[in-house]
């Protein structure tokens, strides 16, 4: 043990006196139009552009707004069905977007099993994707997991039980919303992992456990205190309505939500090896993803008592 602490201590050492300032030159940064769309049984496309800014910028509300979302004054949008359906989409202020604009379909609705395909046209260029509507499923069950249980008994997570179909492969993603008096998601929380497929169990019976993963922290600064201090919860609570969406998506949607969680959870580890979030456009000028979803919701309230 003494040898151990002695190598530390000489490494630790080697370190402390061998320091000296290195000058690094950091390459151009060149940003990319970033595309964020899905569209979902039921509902019509809804789509959100931006431009990526390096990765130590200063980001507020102000340069948010003028600098890096992307409005119809400097692109358009269109949607097509595998069916002809097509329509030029609309730039407006939705609660539903994130930053509270986003360009918003209307008459062609999400459909399971088709194939929709995305053009946005940017600075004179025009960028493609293909997604695909799958169909949906549904769970045995739904319920507040209380195996776990700590700070008695005021803190849960959800536990799914569910059978795969046999015979295809599948794509899984499941989504959260709380509602309660300190803490209201206006927007749909993911899982993680982010997106998982059925290798493990394909045909059978399996649970999941149901946690929530949070959303950009440029959310929180316009939060009250009291909503600051429930923001970052991944657990339930007495009082909660969980409103619960479970989805089945394609592959290439599957491959974009497992990168873009890794990139997430451990993009400032350098411990850990991560890489872009791997998209379906037809640019190396683009980032983000073309997204299809086939959905169902289901809402669990946990009781006071």
């Amino acid at each position: 043990m003494k040898r151990h602490i002695f190598y530390i201590l000489t490494i630790f050492s080697v370190f402390t006196r061998c320091q000296r300032e290195i000058d690094m030159q950091l390459p151009d940064y060149k940003s990319k139009l970033v595309i964020e769309g899905t569209i979902e049984n039921g509902s019509p496309a809804f789509v959100m552009l931006s431009k990526s800014v390096p990765y130590f910028s200063e980001i507020n509300i102000s340069t948010l707004m003028n600098d890096i979302l992307v409005s119809n004054k400097q692109a358009q949008v269109f949607i097509k069905s595998e069916y002809g359906e097509e329509e030029q989409l609309t730039f407006k202020i939705t609660p539903e977007a994130p930053y509270y604009v986003a360009f918003c379909g209307k008459n062609v609705i999400g459909k399971e099993n088709t194939h929709y395909t995305l053009k946005v046209v940017y600075e004179g260029k025009s960028y493609e994707a293909e997604t695909y509507i799958p169909k949906t499923f549904n769970i045995d069950s739904a319920g507040f997991d209380h195996s776990a249980e700590i700070l008695n008994d005021t803190m849960a997570t959800i536990r799914v039980l569910m059978r795969d179909a046999a015979d295809e492969v599948n794509y899984y993603a499941f989504f959260c919303q709380v509602h309660c008096p300190t803490l209201h998601d206006r927007l749909w929380v993911s899982m993680m992992p982010v997106a998982f497929d059925d290798r493990a169990f394909n045909g059978q019976q399996f649970n999941y456990e149901i946690t929530r993963y949070g959303y950009s922290l440029l959310m929180r600064n316009i939060l009250d205190e009291e909503a600051k201090k429930n923001f970052s919860r991944i657990t339930f609570r007495p009082g909660d309505t969980v409103y619960l969406k479970y989805t089945q998506t394609d592959y290439h949607t599957f491959r974009y939500l497992s990168t873009a969680g890794t990139e997430a959870a451990f993009g400032s580890n350098p411990f850990m090896p991560t890489g872009p979030a791997i998209t379906n456009f037809n640019s190396d000028d683009v980032l983000g993803h073309w997204s299809g979803f086939a959905a169902k919701t289901d809402t669990l309230i946990w009781h006071k008592n």
